[in-house]
């Protein structure tokens, strides 16, 4: 192999190393089936979090995010949890200013929020224990669309 070649092709293997090794990251978490994170992950928030929870209010300072992906519903669940605080005004507040409506019913005990057109459901659910409050987006295209009353 000629001298030009040999450097050519070592060129070439630290070009693919540097790519696959800046896009590494990506494919795993595009791959992972759960991941914890804070805000301060900003890889991990900025691809798992979706918009309605990054502009969610922070009703405390202490907050921190989860994502799960559920293989047989072919499900998406993205949590915020709060905590040292049972107050979830402002997240009814913001859930009602971008066209969510508290539900009358909820398969579990919690509130649930959703909105006309979209496939998600929105869980507020506090807890006495340990003073925290859980708001959780559940999307999967299996779930019916709300209709407009």
């Amino acid at each position: 192999m000629s001298k030009p070649l040999k450097i050519f092709a070592a060129i070439g293997t630290i070009a693919i190393a540097v790519v696959v090794g800046a896009i590494w990251p990506y494919i795993k978490m595009d791959f992972a089936s759960s991941a914890h994170y804070t805000e301060q992950d900003k890889r991990e928030y900025v691809f798992y979090t979706p918009d309605i929870l990054k502009k969610m209010p922070r009703i405390t300072d202490h907050y921190d995010f989860s994502f799960s992906n559920v293989t047989g519903p072919e499900a998406k669940v993205w949590t915020v949890n709060f905590y040292g605080t049972g107050d979830t005004r402002n997240v009814h507040t913001y859930l009602t200013s971008v066209g969510y409506e508290k539900q009358d019913r909820c398969d579990v005990e919690a509130e649930c929020w959703r909105a006309v057109g979209t496939h998600d459901v929105v869980t507020v659910a506090t807890f006495d224990t340990d003073k925290s409050v859980m708001v959780q987006v559940y999307s999967s295209p299996n779930t019916e669309p709300l209709t407009a009353k």
